[in-house]
């Protein structure tokens, strides 16, 4: 379906070699987290700590706007940053 989409609207790919970089970059390194996260599941981690760091992925994000992009945070997003890391500390226990 998503390619009869495409095709419809005529799209067409770029053969820009920063992109094509970029996006093996991305590539790989989800496979590469893919794989450690199967890995925690296999090992003896305790699967609900695993599941919840692994699920606040977009925290990284943000550190790396904030970072990076210079980003501004409200309180909101303050508190709910110090939500998440409260709630990987009583996970882990």
């Amino acid at each position: 379906m998503g390619v009869l989409f495409l095709a419809l609207r005529r799209f067409r790919l770029e053969n820009n070699f920063r992109g094509i970089s970029y996006g093996l970059i991305v590539g790989l390194l989800s496979a590469l987290g893919q794989l450690a996260l199967f890995g925690a599941y296999h090992g003896s981690a305790n699967t609900s700590v695993v599941t919840v760091i692994t699920s606040l992925f977009p925290l990284v994000t943000v550190i790396l706007a904030v970072i990076f992009l210079r980003e501004r945070l409200t309180r909101t997003q303050v508190a709910g940053i110090g939500f998440a890391i409260v709630a990987i500390a009583i996970f882990s226990f």
